[in-house]
């Protein structure tokens, strides 16, 4: 059973770590049977659902090839019996893109004995395929 709060300071580790940069706090965060999606196009190439650490730092290596965030804010953070629930603000482009985007996600955290064991985001996936076509 957890604390009152301890789902949502589970899930501001997670953005702290990203905000920070810091790739071990993550991966550190995470469950090894994690689930983690982005809901969308597969034509997107970071779009999808990937299982287990290995894939989630490949997750992570497409991203840091491809994206290019000018800017990211946690909007609210929400706890919620099984984790939290994060909307957030993120802007930015693709690489060898010129569109852009400037897009608000929802994104679902749910937490099992102190570490994350799914993560799904929910976004405009038209404006990231826009920006990825242009």
């Amino acid at each position: 059973m957890t604390q009152p709060g301890q789902n949502s300071a589970i899930a501001m580790q997670l953005y702290d770590a990203f905000l920070a940069g810091d790739i071990e706090a993550i991966y550190a965060l995470l469950d090894p049977r994690i689930e983690w999606e982005l809901v969308g196009s597969k034509e997107v190439p970071h779009f999808g659902l990937y299982r287990g650490l290995d894939e989630v730092k490949r997750f992570f290596a497409i991203i840091a090839d491809i994206n290019r965030i000018e800017s990211f804010e946690v909007l609210s953070c929400t706890e919620t019996e099984k984790g939290a629930y994060v909307e957030c603000r993120e802007r930015g482009h693709f690489e060898g893109h010129p569109g852009r985007f400037d897009l608000r996600s929802c994104q679902l955290l749910e937490i099992e004995d102190g570490r994350i064991v799914r993560f799904r985001i929910y976004q405009d996936t038209a404006q990231m395929v826009d920006a990825w076509r242009s």
